[in-house]
């Protein structure tokens, strides 16, 4: 029978877990009444992921959570603490799903009470907590068999021991846990599920630790209880495996073939165990490797950030410099002037480098025809027209043909050796500057990307070596002192 469709009520949400065949699908498929729930026999796991089922109880919006077995038989402790924990901690940090209670379930015939069992209560105990455990109920299963089987004498005694003996449930019934039978029956399973109902809703310890102190599942009590248990395995693997290689090499001795191979199947079955155990270490390690991957990318990306705003803030008092010396020139210096003066010692520079003298005059010229004037500023400087002109030109060459080019044509802008281009410097930083109107802004930001290829003049000799990246030759020029416009 499919559960009655669930709308409004206070929700209220159950996590039910076990060891695999303890019977939990069958407690969530009887008190939902869902048979889609797969319920498995026997030991073999039928639940490999968490599922949550929701049905109306008395006006509750109840979900059941069926999780995977702590002793899967298709995967390793570790790999369904993780899901597990990964489940919990996304609820809480997305949701803030916090549980009413958790059932857990135990199979009275269950004859592995010493080994798995025990790491996985300790595991439970460490991933729920000390405070929540109050809401945590500890349900025997297999009642029914027991009776048909005339054992109920020994399912009572079994009982018994779980809830008295210190390595089980003890320690945690101490703390607030309690105990059920579950009967098979709807009716058994809805009485379990009406004392967490009212319960307040608590945050599990594995939850608060991975969301709230935001650490590693390794490095959360369950996690690290859970590691130190392969530890201990890993050890004695080593242990077992050094042994069984001392017996084959004197099996060997003894010419004791059947030994010999005996051993051998004995040394790859603990071989093999032992990769397994190494395997779900690998992966409990696995979010910490990734937390110190993200860390040091995030350092990386930091410093890369730090290094580019230097290269970002040099490169803009770079180009302030230069907008200021070009606007200087702009307002001492007519366009048709500095026209003049280019190509009068134009024949001075590289042939590349007068074609881009000439192309950069024609496309201001250009640009003057389309571009609306605009009004000259109070003051002089940095208006429309022709000062705006001399300024676009010279910050759109900075970068094409570089300061050695500049100067070898009669306008050294730029990193200069020349006292009258220092004095111009000077005024700009020790006056208040003009206004500037946003034009060359285009030739200024070219200008920032490109003037790390510029060329240092040798202020030894009136020579200058061009360096510019764009060619492997090495062209001197000789540049005459420059008196000024």
């Amino acid at each position: 029978m499919a559960p009655e469709a669930v709308h409004g009520g206070e929700m209220v949400f159950i996590a039910v877990m076990g060891v695999t065949g303890a019977g939990k699908s069958t407690f969530i498929q009887t008190a939902s009444g869902d048979s889609r729930v797969t319920v498995g026999h026997g030991n073999k796991s039928c639940t490999t992921d968490i599922v949550p089922w929701r049905f109306k109880h008395e006006g509750h919006d109840i979900t059941l959570i069926d999780t995977p077995g702590f002793n899967d038989t298709t995967r390793g402790e570790t790999e369904v603490l993780k899901e597990i924990a990964e489940w919990l901690a996304l609820k809480y940090k997305n949701d803030n799903t916090r549980l009413s209670g958790i059932i857990y379930m135990h199979a009275l015939d269950d004859r592995r009470m010493y080994g798995s069992t025990l790491r996985n209560l300790k595991m439970f105990r460490q991933l729920c907590g000390e405070e929540p455990m109050r809401n945590v109920i500890f349900t025997t299963t297999g009642w029914g068999t027991a009776r048909k089987a005339e054992q109920l004498s020994k399912a009572l005694e079994k009982e018994s021991e779980l809830c008295t003996d210190g390595l089980f449930w003890e320690p945690m019934l101490r703390r607030g846990a309690q105990t059920a039978r579950f009967e098979d029956s709807r009716e058994s399973a809805l009485r379990i599920i009406d004392r967490l109902v009212p319960r307040p809703p608590v945050v599990l310890q594995i939850q608060h630790e991975m969301v709230d102190e935001q650490k590693n599942l390794i490095d959360t009590a369950a996690g690290a209880t859970v590691n130190e248990e392969i530890k201990k395995l890993e050890a004695r693997y080593k242990d077992e495996i050094a042994k069984v290689q001392q017996e084959m090499q004197a099996a060997l001795v003894d010419k004791d073939n059947e030994l010999h191979s005996a051993l051998e199947e004995t040394k790859n079955r603990l071989e093999h165990l032992r990769e397994e155990n190494q395997r779900a270490q690998e992966l409990l390690q696995y979010e910490r490797r990734n937390a110190e991957r993200r860390h040091d990318n995030a350092m990386q990306d930091l410093r890369m950030a730090l290094e580019s705003q230097k290269l970002s803030a040099q490169q803009k008092e770079d180009q302030m410099r230069a907008e200021a010396a070009a606007q200087r020139y702009a307002d001492r210096m007519r366009f048709d002037e500095v026209v003049a003066t280019i190509r009068a010692n134009v024949e001075k520079v590289r042939h590349e480098d007068r074609i881009a003298f000439e192309a950069a005059i024609a496309r201001v010229e250009a640009e003057t025809h389309h571009r609306p004037q605009k009004p000259q500023k109070p003051g002089g400087g940095g208006g429309g027209g022709k000062s705006d002109r001399t300024k676009r030109l010279l910050l759109g060459l900075l970068p094409t043909v570089g300061s050695v080019a500049l100067a070898a044509v009669g306008l050294p802008l730029g990193l200069n050796p020349f006292s009258e281009f220092i004095k111009v410097i000077r005024e700009e930083f020790d006056s208040d500057a003009n206004g500037d109107d946003g034009a060359g802004a285009g030739a200024g930001a070219a200008w920032g990307d490109q003037g790390q290829n510029m060329a240092y003049p040798d202020t030894s000799a009136n020579t200058y070596a061009d360096t510019n990246t764009n060619t492997n030759t090495c062209t001197e020029y000789e540049v005459e002192e420059y008196d000024g416009p």
